[in-house]
Protein backbone atom coordinates (compact mmCIF):
# COMPACT_ATOMS: atom_id res chain seq x y z
CA UNK A 1 0.00 0.00 0.00
CA UNK A 2 1.30 2.99 -1.11
CA UNK A 3 1.62 5.97 1.60
CA UNK A 4 0.64 9.64 1.47
CA UNK A 5 4.46 10.58 2.46
CA UNK A 6 5.53 8.23 -0.70
CA UNK A 7 3.25 9.12 -3.24
CA UNK A 8 3.76 13.32 -2.53
CA UNK A 9 7.73 11.98 -3.17
CA UNK A 10 7.26 10.21 -5.80
CA UNK A 11 4.94 13.15 -7.49
CA UNK A 12 7.51 15.38 -7.09
CA UNK A 13 10.37 13.07 -8.47
CA UNK A 14 7.96 12.80 -11.63
CA UNK A 15 7.78 16.55 -11.68
CA UNK A 16 11.60 17.28 -11.36
CA UNK A 17 12.20 14.72 -14.27
CA UNK A 18 9.43 16.61 -16.35
CA UNK A 19 11.35 19.95 -15.49
CA UNK A 20 14.63 18.95 -16.40
CA UNK A 21 13.36 16.57 -19.21
CA UNK A 22 11.90 19.56 -20.67
CA UNK A 23 14.78 21.69 -19.78
CA UNK A 24 16.26 22.87 -23.36
CA UNK A 25 12.78 24.67 -23.91
CA UNK A 26 13.60 26.69 -21.12
CA UNK A 27 17.56 27.48 -22.47
CA UNK A 28 17.10 28.57 -25.97
CA UNK A 29 20.25 30.90 -27.55
CA UNK A 30 19.07 34.46 -28.38
CA UNK A 31 20.96 35.27 -31.77
CA UNK A 32 19.79 38.66 -31.62
CA UNK A 33 20.83 40.15 -28.18
CA UNK A 34 20.35 43.99 -28.82
CA UNK A 35 17.43 43.54 -30.41
CA UNK A 36 18.25 45.20 -33.78
CA UNK A 37 17.12 42.06 -35.83
CA UNK A 38 20.09 41.29 -37.10
CA UNK A 39 21.48 37.71 -36.32
CA UNK A 40 24.50 38.11 -34.52
CA UNK A 41 27.69 35.54 -36.66
CA UNK A 42 30.47 35.41 -34.03
CA UNK A 43 32.91 32.57 -35.81
CA UNK A 44 33.41 31.50 -38.82
CA UNK A 45 30.81 28.73 -38.62
CA UNK A 46 28.30 30.60 -38.43
CA UNK A 47 29.32 32.89 -41.15
CA UNK A 48 29.57 29.87 -43.74
CA UNK A 49 26.34 29.26 -42.53
CA UNK A 50 24.72 32.79 -44.20
CA UNK A 51 24.50 30.37 -47.09
CA UNK A 52 21.81 28.16 -45.52
CA UNK A 53 19.86 31.98 -45.29
CA UNK A 54 20.79 34.42 -47.66
CA UNK A 55 17.93 36.76 -46.88
CA UNK A 56 18.79 36.40 -43.46
CA UNK A 57 15.48 35.79 -41.97
CA UNK A 58 16.40 33.21 -40.07
CA UNK A 59 13.67 31.12 -42.16
CA UNK A 60 15.64 28.06 -43.53
CA UNK A 61 14.73 25.09 -45.64
CA UNK A 62 14.07 21.76 -44.30
CA UNK A 63 16.66 20.21 -46.53
CA UNK A 64 19.24 22.72 -44.77
CA UNK A 65 18.24 23.06 -41.01
CA UNK A 66 20.76 21.01 -39.81
CA UNK A 67 23.58 22.40 -40.69
CA UNK A 68 22.24 25.65 -39.98
CA UNK A 69 21.17 24.68 -36.55
CA UNK A 70 25.01 23.25 -36.12
CA UNK A 71 26.02 26.64 -36.49
CA UNK A 72 23.24 28.25 -34.34
CA UNK A 73 22.58 25.60 -31.94
CA UNK A 74 19.66 25.73 -29.86
CA UNK A 75 18.08 29.10 -31.15
CA UNK A 76 15.23 31.10 -29.81
CA UNK A 77 12.13 31.53 -31.74
CA UNK A 78 13.02 33.62 -34.91
CA UNK A 79 16.85 33.54 -33.81
CA UNK A 80 15.32 35.90 -31.18
CA UNK A 81 15.05 38.88 -33.59
CA UNK A 82 12.38 41.44 -31.97
CA UNK A 83 10.73 41.27 -35.50
CA UNK A 84 11.45 39.06 -38.37
CA UNK A 85 15.33 39.25 -39.15
CA UNK A 86 16.61 41.59 -41.78
CA UNK A 87 20.38 40.01 -42.06
CA UNK A 88 23.44 39.67 -40.05
CA UNK A 89 26.10 41.34 -38.26
CA UNK A 90 29.55 40.33 -36.63
CA UNK A 91 30.17 40.67 -33.20
CA UNK A 92 33.85 39.77 -33.53
CA UNK A 93 36.57 39.31 -36.12
CA UNK A 94 36.79 36.25 -38.00
CA UNK A 95 39.51 34.21 -39.43
CA UNK A 96 39.31 31.58 -42.05
CA UNK A 97 41.93 29.73 -42.12
CA UNK A 98 39.97 26.91 -41.46
CA UNK A 99 38.30 27.07 -45.64
CA UNK A 100 41.30 26.37 -47.74
CA UNK A 101 39.06 27.13 -50.60
CA UNK A 102 36.16 29.19 -49.58
CA UNK A 103 32.73 28.79 -51.48
CA UNK A 104 31.60 32.28 -52.35
CA UNK A 105 27.76 33.33 -50.65
CA UNK A 106 24.98 34.07 -53.22
CA UNK A 107 25.51 33.07 -56.55
CA UNK A 108 23.63 33.71 -60.18
CA UNK A 109 21.03 31.59 -59.42
CA UNK A 110 20.86 31.94 -55.48
CA UNK A 111 21.68 35.94 -54.76
CA UNK A 112 22.54 36.94 -51.21
CA UNK A 113 19.61 39.64 -50.56
CA UNK A 114 20.09 40.15 -46.84
CA UNK A 115 21.92 42.79 -44.84
CA UNK A 116 25.15 42.39 -43.65
CA UNK A 117 27.07 44.72 -40.92
CA UNK A 118 30.38 43.81 -40.15
CA UNK A 119 30.82 46.80 -37.38
CA UNK A 120 34.01 47.26 -37.88
CA UNK A 121 35.03 43.87 -37.79
CA UNK A 122 37.80 41.69 -39.86
CA UNK A 123 37.38 38.34 -41.68
CA UNK A 124 41.46 37.67 -42.40
CA UNK A 125 42.40 35.07 -44.54
CA UNK A 126 40.14 35.02 -46.98
CA UNK A 127 41.30 32.19 -49.35
CA UNK A 128 39.33 31.28 -52.39
CA UNK A 129 40.82 29.24 -55.65
CA UNK A 130 37.75 28.72 -58.71
CA UNK A 131 39.83 29.31 -61.61
CA UNK A 132 36.37 27.83 -63.62
CA UNK A 133 33.77 30.21 -61.41
CA UNK A 134 32.07 33.41 -62.37
CA UNK A 135 31.21 35.90 -59.12
CA UNK A 136 34.08 35.10 -56.52
CA UNK A 137 34.27 37.00 -53.71
CA UNK A 138 33.26 36.84 -50.11
CA UNK A 139 30.15 37.42 -51.49
CA UNK A 140 29.73 36.01 -54.92
CA UNK A 141 26.72 38.04 -56.08
CA UNK A 142 24.29 40.08 -54.01
CA UNK A 143 20.94 41.47 -55.40
CA UNK A 144 19.38 45.19 -55.34
CA UNK A 145 18.26 44.50 -52.16
CA UNK A 146 21.59 43.52 -49.82
CA UNK A 147 23.60 46.30 -48.56
CA UNK A 148 27.31 45.38 -46.84
CA UNK A 149 28.51 47.85 -44.28
CA UNK A 150 31.37 48.55 -41.96
CA UNK A 151 33.86 45.27 -42.01
CA UNK A 152 37.31 44.64 -43.95
CA UNK A 153 38.25 41.49 -45.82
CA UNK A 154 41.91 41.36 -45.12
CA UNK A 155 44.99 39.14 -46.22
CA UNK A 156 42.85 38.06 -48.68
CA UNK A 157 43.96 35.42 -51.49
CA UNK A 158 41.06 35.06 -54.65
CA UNK A 159 41.65 34.22 -57.68
CA UNK A 160 38.47 33.43 -60.05
CA UNK A 161 37.10 33.24 -63.76
CA UNK A 162 36.13 36.77 -63.42
CA UNK A 163 33.73 39.24 -61.87
CA UNK A 164 36.32 38.50 -58.92
CA UNK A 165 36.56 40.77 -55.83
CA UNK A 166 37.58 40.50 -52.44
CA UNK A 167 34.41 41.74 -50.62
CA UNK A 168 31.67 41.01 -53.91
CA UNK A 169 31.97 39.32 -57.03
CA UNK A 170 29.08 40.98 -58.31
CA UNK A 171 27.56 43.69 -56.31
CA UNK A 172 23.80 44.73 -57.24
CA UNK A 173 23.28 46.07 -53.79
CA UNK A 174 25.00 48.29 -51.59
CA UNK A 175 28.71 48.59 -50.43
CA UNK A 176 29.48 50.88 -47.83
CA UNK A 177 32.41 51.58 -45.07
CA UNK A 178 33.92 48.62 -46.07
CA UNK A 179 37.95 47.90 -46.78
CA UNK A 180 40.29 44.97 -48.41
CA UNK A 181 44.03 43.74 -48.41
CA UNK A 182 45.81 41.43 -50.13
CA UNK A 183 45.29 39.91 -53.71
CA UNK A 184 42.42 38.74 -56.39
CA UNK A 185 43.36 37.94 -59.57
CA UNK A 186 40.88 36.51 -62.16
CA UNK A 187 40.96 36.20 -66.55
CA UNK A 188 39.06 39.12 -66.65
CA UNK A 189 35.91 42.00 -64.65
CA UNK A 190 38.39 41.93 -61.02
CA UNK A 191 38.84 44.42 -58.76
CA UNK A 192 40.17 44.67 -55.22
CA UNK A 193 36.96 45.03 -53.40
CA UNK A 194 34.21 44.31 -56.17
CA UNK A 195 34.70 43.23 -59.65
CA UNK A 196 31.57 44.52 -61.39
CA UNK A 197 27.96 46.34 -60.43
CA UNK A 198 25.44 47.96 -61.67
CA UNK A 199 24.03 50.24 -58.44
CA UNK A 200 24.05 53.84 -58.80
CA UNK A 201 25.23 54.01 -54.80
CA UNK A 202 27.19 50.68 -55.63
CA UNK A 203 30.54 51.79 -53.47
CA UNK A 204 30.50 54.39 -50.73
CA UNK A 205 33.20 55.95 -48.41
CA UNK A 206 35.71 52.68 -48.83
CA UNK A 207 39.23 51.77 -49.75
CA UNK A 208 41.16 49.18 -50.91
CA UNK A 209 44.61 47.70 -50.94
CA UNK A 210 44.93 44.67 -52.57
CA UNK A 211 46.33 44.00 -55.48
CA UNK A 212 44.91 43.05 -58.67
CA UNK A 213 45.18 41.33 -61.32
CA UNK A 214 43.90 40.49 -64.91
CA UNK A 215 45.50 36.86 -66.78
CA UNK A 216 43.74 37.01 -69.85
CA UNK A 217 45.44 37.38 -72.98
CA UNK A 218 43.02 40.61 -73.04
CA UNK A 219 42.25 41.05 -69.71
CA UNK A 220 39.84 43.47 -69.94
CA UNK A 221 37.99 45.70 -67.11
CA UNK A 222 40.49 45.14 -64.37
CA UNK A 223 40.51 48.52 -61.81
CA UNK A 224 42.10 48.67 -58.34
CA UNK A 225 38.57 49.54 -56.60
CA UNK A 226 36.09 47.42 -58.91
CA UNK A 227 36.65 46.13 -62.43
CA UNK A 228 33.52 46.85 -64.23
CA UNK A 229 31.30 49.45 -63.92
CA UNK A 230 27.72 49.43 -65.89
CA UNK A 231 26.74 53.05 -64.10
CA UNK A 232 27.63 52.20 -61.02
CA UNK A 233 28.35 55.19 -58.93
CA UNK A 234 32.15 55.03 -56.75
CA UNK A 235 31.51 57.66 -54.10
CA UNK A 236 34.30 58.93 -51.29
CA UNK A 237 36.92 56.23 -51.59
CA UNK A 238 40.02 55.00 -52.94
CA UNK A 239 42.37 52.39 -53.61
CA UNK A 240 46.29 51.78 -53.57
CA UNK A 241 46.65 48.27 -54.74
CA UNK A 242 49.35 47.28 -57.88
CA UNK A 243 46.89 46.67 -61.31
CA UNK A 244 48.49 44.08 -63.84
CA UNK A 245 47.51 43.08 -67.29
CA UNK A 246 48.98 39.85 -68.73
CA UNK A 247 47.45 40.92 -72.11
CA UNK A 248 46.83 44.23 -74.05
CA UNK A 249 43.39 45.13 -73.26
CA UNK A 250 42.85 48.89 -72.62
CA UNK A 251 39.68 48.47 -69.91
CA UNK A 252 42.43 48.82 -67.09
CA UNK A 253 42.41 51.75 -64.81
CA UNK A 254 44.22 52.61 -61.43
CA UNK A 255 40.56 52.74 -60.12
CA UNK A 256 37.71 51.21 -62.15
CA UNK A 257 38.66 49.25 -65.41
CA UNK A 258 35.13 50.77 -66.93
CA UNK A 259 32.64 52.25 -66.81
CA UNK A 260 29.88 54.86 -67.71
CA UNK A 261 28.93 58.42 -67.03
CA UNK A 262 28.00 57.42 -63.36
CA UNK A 263 31.86 56.84 -62.00
CA UNK A 264 33.85 57.88 -59.28
CA UNK A 265 32.73 61.00 -58.49
CA UNK A 266 35.44 62.51 -55.48
CA UNK A 267 37.37 59.29 -55.44
CA UNK A 268 41.08 58.49 -55.77
CA UNK A 269 43.67 56.35 -56.99
CA UNK A 270 47.61 56.27 -56.36
CA UNK A 271 48.98 56.44 -59.25
CA UNK A 272 52.40 55.06 -58.07
CA UNK A 273 51.17 52.17 -55.77
CA UNK A 274 49.50 51.21 -58.28
CA UNK A 275 52.20 50.66 -61.01
CA UNK A 276 51.90 53.98 -62.57
CA UNK A 277 48.48 54.19 -63.76
CA UNK A 278 47.70 57.24 -64.97
CA UNK A 279 43.97 56.67 -66.25
CA UNK A 280 40.83 55.31 -65.03
CA UNK A 281 37.55 54.73 -65.80
CA UNK A 282 35.00 57.40 -65.01
CA UNK A 283 33.85 60.23 -66.48
CA UNK A 284 33.24 62.92 -63.54
CA UNK A 285 36.54 63.08 -60.61
CA UNK A 286 38.33 60.22 -60.53
CA UNK A 287 41.65 61.52 -59.93
CA UNK A 288 44.79 59.79 -59.77
CA UNK A 289 47.23 61.16 -56.58
CA UNK A 290 50.66 60.71 -56.12
CA UNK A 291 51.06 59.53 -52.54
CA UNK A 292 52.40 62.14 -50.76
CA UNK A 293 48.97 63.86 -52.19
CA UNK A 294 46.98 61.18 -50.47
CA UNK A 295 48.67 60.77 -46.97
CA UNK A 296 49.12 64.45 -46.44
CA UNK A 297 45.70 65.92 -45.36
CA UNK A 298 44.53 64.87 -42.20
CA UNK A 299 41.33 66.44 -42.24
CA UNK A 300 38.27 67.00 -44.48
CA UNK A 301 40.38 69.74 -46.44
CA UNK A 302 41.98 69.93 -49.97
CA UNK A 303 40.97 66.65 -51.92
CA UNK A 304 38.77 65.26 -48.89
CA UNK A 305 37.12 68.33 -48.54
CA UNK A 306 33.46 66.51 -49.46
CA UNK A 307 34.11 63.23 -47.57
CA UNK A 308 32.22 63.70 -44.24
CA UNK A 309 28.50 62.47 -45.53
CA UNK A 310 25.78 60.70 -44.28
CA UNK A 311 26.41 57.10 -44.88
CA UNK A 312 23.22 55.55 -44.74
CA UNK A 313 21.15 59.12 -45.92
CA UNK A 314 18.75 58.95 -43.72
CA UNK A 315 17.46 62.55 -44.43
CA UNK A 316 17.01 61.53 -48.04
CA UNK A 317 19.19 65.05 -49.18
CA UNK A 318 20.40 63.87 -52.81
CA UNK A 319 24.35 65.32 -51.43
CA UNK A 320 24.16 63.41 -48.32
CA UNK A 321 25.32 66.44 -46.07
CA UNK A 322 22.84 66.64 -43.37
CA UNK A 323 23.67 64.62 -40.55
CA UNK A 324 27.40 63.25 -41.50
CA UNK A 325 29.17 60.80 -39.92
CA UNK A 326 32.54 61.87 -39.55
CA UNK A 327 33.60 58.03 -40.86
CA UNK A 328 37.41 59.06 -41.93
CA UNK A 329 40.31 58.85 -39.18
CA UNK A 330 42.93 60.80 -41.33
CA UNK A 331 45.47 60.20 -39.08
CA UNK A 332 49.49 62.13 -39.10
CA UNK A 333 51.06 63.21 -42.56
CA UNK A 334 52.21 60.20 -44.20
CA UNK A 335 49.28 58.06 -44.00
CA UNK A 336 46.51 57.01 -46.28
CA UNK A 337 42.83 58.11 -44.35
CA UNK A 338 41.47 54.70 -42.59
CA UNK A 339 37.65 54.02 -41.63
CA UNK A 340 37.10 55.01 -37.90
CA UNK A 341 34.88 51.99 -38.03
CA UNK A 342 37.57 49.37 -38.37
CA UNK A 343 39.52 51.90 -35.25
CA UNK A 344 39.61 50.93 -31.94
CA UNK A 345 36.72 52.82 -29.58
CA UNK A 346 38.53 53.65 -26.34
CA UNK A 347 35.12 55.29 -25.29
CA UNK A 348 32.45 52.64 -25.61
CA UNK A 349 30.23 54.47 -23.64
CA UNK A 350 30.43 57.66 -24.95
CA UNK A 351 30.56 59.42 -21.90
CA UNK A 352 34.24 60.94 -23.05
CA UNK A 353 36.03 59.18 -20.78
CA UNK A 354 38.90 57.29 -22.22
CA UNK A 355 38.59 53.48 -20.58
CA UNK A 356 41.46 51.74 -19.02
CA UNK A 357 41.68 48.05 -18.84
CA UNK A 358 44.98 47.07 -17.72
CA UNK A 359 48.00 48.03 -15.95
CA UNK A 360 50.39 49.37 -19.83
CA UNK A 361 46.76 51.83 -20.40
CA UNK A 362 47.33 53.17 -16.66
CA UNK A 363 51.10 53.89 -17.40
CA UNK A 364 50.07 55.49 -20.31
CA UNK A 365 48.52 58.19 -19.11
CA UNK A 366 51.94 59.80 -18.91
CA UNK A 367 51.33 60.55 -22.39
CA UNK A 368 48.58 62.54 -22.21
CA UNK A 369 47.98 64.01 -18.63
CA UNK A 370 45.07 66.16 -19.62
CA UNK A 371 42.93 62.78 -21.03
CA UNK A 372 42.18 64.39 -24.44
CA UNK A 373 43.69 62.09 -26.26
CA UNK A 374 45.99 64.41 -28.49
CA UNK A 375 49.44 63.04 -28.10
CA UNK A 376 53.40 64.94 -28.42
CA UNK A 377 54.60 63.09 -31.81
CA UNK A 378 57.47 61.78 -29.35
CA UNK A 379 55.36 60.08 -27.12
CA UNK A 380 53.09 58.50 -30.39
CA UNK A 381 54.86 55.24 -30.16
CA UNK A 382 54.29 54.90 -26.60
CA UNK A 383 51.13 55.86 -26.45
CA UNK A 384 49.61 53.66 -29.19
CA UNK A 385 51.71 50.31 -27.91
CA UNK A 386 49.04 50.87 -24.67
CA UNK A 387 46.08 51.76 -27.14
CA UNK A 388 46.36 50.25 -30.60
CA UNK A 389 44.52 51.11 -33.96
CA UNK A 390 43.05 54.73 -31.73
CA UNK A 391 40.91 56.77 -33.32
CA UNK A 392 42.83 60.14 -34.22
CA UNK A 393 40.40 62.08 -35.84
CA UNK A 394 39.45 65.57 -34.35
CA UNK A 395 35.76 64.79 -34.28
CA UNK A 396 35.91 61.04 -32.57
CA UNK A 397 39.32 60.95 -31.23
CA UNK A 398 39.70 57.88 -29.47
CA UNK A 399 35.87 57.35 -29.87
CA UNK A 400 34.82 60.12 -27.65
CA UNK A 401 31.97 61.18 -29.02
CA UNK A 402 32.84 65.06 -29.10
CA UNK A 403 36.29 64.52 -30.52
CA UNK A 404 37.71 65.94 -27.18
CA UNK A 405 38.06 63.37 -24.45
CA UNK A 406 38.13 64.88 -20.80
CA UNK A 407 39.64 62.52 -19.33
CA UNK A 408 40.11 58.83 -18.09
CA UNK A 409 38.15 56.14 -16.46
CA UNK A 410 39.17 52.33 -15.16
CA UNK A 411 36.76 49.73 -16.24
CA UNK A 412 38.72 46.77 -14.55
CA UNK A 413 40.76 46.41 -11.57
CA UNK A 414 44.38 46.28 -12.25
CA UNK A 415 47.27 44.78 -10.28
CA UNK A 416 50.73 46.51 -10.89
CA UNK A 417 52.75 43.40 -9.80
CA UNK A 418 52.56 41.96 -13.60
CA UNK A 419 54.14 38.78 -12.55
CA UNK A 420 51.80 38.18 -9.93
CA UNK A 421 54.28 36.71 -7.44
CA UNK A 422 54.05 38.89 -4.82
CA UNK A 423 56.99 40.95 -4.91
CA UNK A 424 58.73 43.83 -6.12
CA UNK A 425 61.24 42.82 -8.27
CA UNK A 426 62.86 42.87 -12.01
CA UNK A 427 60.31 40.92 -13.27
CA UNK A 428 57.78 43.20 -12.71
CA UNK A 429 57.43 45.72 -15.62
CA UNK A 430 57.13 48.72 -13.43
CA UNK A 431 60.73 47.94 -11.41
CA UNK A 432 62.26 50.59 -13.01
CA UNK A 433 66.07 49.49 -11.38
CA UNK A 434 64.14 49.19 -7.83
CA UNK A 435 62.59 52.56 -7.49
CA UNK A 436 59.17 51.18 -8.99
CA UNK A 437 56.16 53.20 -10.33
CA UNK A 438 56.84 56.67 -12.34
CA UNK A 439 54.41 59.23 -10.76
CA UNK A 440 51.53 60.42 -13.38
CA UNK A 441 52.27 64.03 -13.54
CA UNK A 442 54.71 66.37 -11.25
CA UNK A 443 54.93 69.48 -9.61
CA UNK A 444 58.63 70.37 -10.39
CA UNK A 445 61.66 69.55 -12.92
CA UNK A 446 60.52 68.27 -16.17
CA UNK A 447 56.89 66.59 -15.12
CA UNK A 448 53.67 68.63 -15.55
CA UNK A 449 50.40 67.99 -13.18
CA UNK A 450 47.88 65.86 -14.16
CA UNK A 451 44.82 67.66 -15.45
CA UNK A 452 42.33 65.35 -16.91
CA UNK A 453 39.51 63.70 -14.73
CA UNK A 454 39.91 60.22 -13.50
CA UNK A 455 37.29 58.04 -12.68
CA UNK A 456 37.69 54.73 -10.50
CA UNK A 457 34.30 53.18 -11.22
CA UNK A 458 34.65 51.30 -8.22
CA UNK A 459 37.68 49.57 -9.20
CA UNK A 460 41.35 49.42 -7.46
CA UNK A 461 44.89 49.64 -8.60
CA UNK A 462 46.79 46.86 -6.77
CA UNK A 463 49.91 46.43 -5.48
CA UNK A 464 51.23 49.91 -6.23
CA UNK A 465 54.99 50.10 -5.17
CA UNK A 466 57.07 53.28 -5.17
CA UNK A 467 60.71 53.71 -3.80
CA UNK A 468 62.16 57.22 -4.80
CA UNK A 469 63.37 58.72 -1.76
CA UNK A 470 65.47 61.68 -3.08
CA UNK A 471 62.07 62.51 -5.32
CA UNK A 472 59.21 64.69 -4.27
CA UNK A 473 55.57 64.95 -5.59
CA UNK A 474 55.09 61.47 -5.57
CA UNK A 475 51.96 58.79 -5.33
CA UNK A 476 50.13 57.38 -7.80
CA UNK A 477 49.82 60.42 -9.38
CA UNK A 478 52.61 63.05 -8.32
CA UNK A 479 50.37 66.12 -8.61
CA UNK A 480 47.23 67.21 -10.20
CA UNK A 481 46.18 70.48 -11.04
CA UNK A 482 42.75 72.60 -9.89
CA UNK A 483 41.38 71.83 -12.94
CA UNK A 484 41.52 67.76 -12.18
CA UNK A 485 38.57 65.48 -10.22
CA UNK A 486 39.86 62.20 -9.06
CA UNK A 487 37.03 59.78 -7.98
CA UNK A 488 35.97 56.79 -7.09
CA UNK A 489 39.23 54.91 -6.93
CA UNK A 490 40.73 52.72 -4.70
CA UNK A 491 44.81 52.00 -4.62
CA UNK A 492 45.39 48.86 -2.28
CA UNK A 493 48.51 47.29 -0.59
CA UNK A 494 50.46 49.89 -1.72
CA UNK A 495 53.97 50.61 -0.37
CA UNK A 496 55.31 53.89 -1.35
CA UNK A 497 58.32 55.94 0.17
CA UNK A 498 59.85 59.59 -1.25
CA UNK A 499 61.30 62.54 0.06
CA UNK A 500 58.58 64.92 0.45
CA UNK A 501 55.11 65.53 -0.65
CA UNK A 502 53.89 62.10 -0.45
CA UNK A 503 50.79 60.05 -0.27
CA UNK A 504 49.13 56.66 -2.29
CA UNK A 505 46.92 58.81 -4.04
CA UNK A 506 48.46 62.13 -5.02
CA UNK A 507 51.78 63.24 -3.97
CA UNK A 508 50.69 67.37 -4.19
CA UNK A 509 46.82 67.56 -4.89
CA UNK A 510 45.59 70.93 -6.23
CA UNK A 511 42.39 69.51 -7.70
CA UNK A 512 39.51 67.52 -6.24
CA UNK A 513 39.02 64.03 -4.85
CA UNK A 514 35.60 62.17 -4.39
CA UNK A 515 35.40 58.73 -2.88
CA UNK A 516 38.61 57.36 -2.74
CA UNK A 517 40.33 55.04 -0.64
CA UNK A 518 43.91 53.80 0.21
CA UNK A 519 45.63 51.18 2.16
CA UNK A 520 49.05 49.60 2.92
CA UNK A 521 52.00 52.33 3.98
CA UNK A 522 53.32 55.51 2.66
CA UNK A 523 56.73 57.37 4.07
CA UNK A 524 58.61 60.53 3.67
CA UNK A 525 61.83 61.49 5.00
CA UNK A 526 61.72 65.44 5.23
CA UNK A 527 57.94 66.41 4.62
CA UNK A 528 54.05 66.14 4.09
CA UNK A 529 53.33 62.56 3.88
CA UNK A 530 49.47 61.58 4.32
CA UNK A 531 47.74 58.11 3.74
CA UNK A 532 45.93 59.54 0.93
CA UNK A 533 47.73 62.75 -0.26
CA UNK A 534 50.84 64.73 1.00
CA UNK A 535 50.24 68.26 0.18
CA UNK A 536 46.75 70.26 -0.19
CA UNK A 537 47.57 73.69 -1.48
CA UNK A 538 44.64 75.89 -3.41
CA UNK A 539 41.44 77.04 -2.29
CA UNK A 540 39.60 74.68 -4.04
CA UNK A 541 41.85 71.84 -3.32
CA UNK A 542 39.05 69.41 -1.87
CA UNK A 543 38.52 65.85 -0.53
CA UNK A 544 35.44 64.39 0.12
CA UNK A 545 33.54 61.17 1.69
CA UNK A 546 37.11 59.41 1.12
CA UNK A 547 39.19 57.52 3.62
CA UNK A 548 42.21 55.55 4.22
CA UNK A 549 44.04 52.72 6.38
CA UNK A 550 47.31 53.03 5.00
CA UNK A 551 50.39 53.42 7.90
CA UNK A 552 52.23 56.74 7.70
CA UNK A 553 56.20 56.60 8.46
CA UNK A 554 59.10 58.56 8.01
CA UNK A 555 61.50 61.30 9.44
CA UNK A 556 59.01 63.44 8.08
CA UNK A 557 57.54 66.81 9.44
CA UNK A 558 53.43 67.23 8.46
CA UNK A 559 52.69 63.66 8.62
CA UNK A 560 48.87 62.73 8.76
CA UNK A 561 46.75 59.45 8.27
CA UNK A 562 44.66 61.22 5.06
CA UNK A 563 46.87 64.06 4.48
CA UNK A 564 50.06 65.17 5.57
CA UNK A 565 49.43 68.91 5.57
CA UNK A 566 46.28 71.23 4.23
CA UNK A 567 48.25 74.50 3.22
CA UNK A 568 44.55 75.49 1.51
CA UNK A 569 41.85 73.18 1.12
CA UNK A 570 38.94 71.58 2.83
CA UNK A 571 38.53 67.82 3.64
CA UNK A 572 34.68 66.87 4.00
CA UNK A 573 32.88 63.62 5.31
CA UNK A 574 36.32 61.70 5.74
CA UNK A 575 38.53 59.59 7.70
CA UNK A 576 41.82 57.55 8.59
CA UNK A 577 42.80 54.75 10.54
CA UNK A 578 46.15 54.20 10.22
CA UNK A 579 48.91 54.52 12.78
CA UNK A 580 50.79 57.78 12.02
CA UNK A 581 54.74 57.16 13.29
CA UNK A 582 56.48 59.88 12.02
CA UNK A 583 59.64 61.15 14.23
CA UNK A 584 59.31 64.96 13.30
CA UNK A 585 56.44 67.11 14.34
CA UNK A 586 53.76 68.35 13.70
CA UNK A 587 51.99 65.09 13.69
CA UNK A 588 48.21 63.88 13.33
CA UNK A 589 45.61 61.44 12.71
Amino acid sequence: MITALFRSRLLALVALGMLVHSGPAFAQTDYDTDNDNYIEVSGHAQLNAIRYDLNGDGVIAATDTANYNAAFPNAATGMGCAATCVGYELTANINLTTYTNWNPLGSATTEFTGDFKGNGHTIDNLTINRTSTTNVGLFGRTSSAARIESVGITNANVTGNSHAGALVGALQGEVVACWSTGSVTATRVVGGLVGWSNNSNAITTSYSHASVTGTAAQADHVGGLMGQSQSATIRNSYSTGRVTRTGTSINVGGLLGSGGAYDAPGSYWDTQTSGGWLTSAGSQTAVGQMTTALQNPTGYTGIYANWNIDLDNADGDSDRTTGKDDPWDFGATNAYPTLIYHLTDYDTDEDGYIEISGHAQLNAVRYDLNGDGVVAATDTANYNAAFPNRVTSSTKRMGCPSGTCTGYELIANIDLDTNGDGNHTAADAYYNSGNGWDPLGGDSGNRNQYSGNFKGNGFTIDNLVINRTSTDDVGLFGANSSTSTIETLGVTNANVSAREYVGILVGTSYGAIIACYTTGAVSASVADVGGLIGLMNRSATSVTSSYSTASVSGGASNGGGLVGRVISGSVTNSYSTGSVTTTDTPRGG
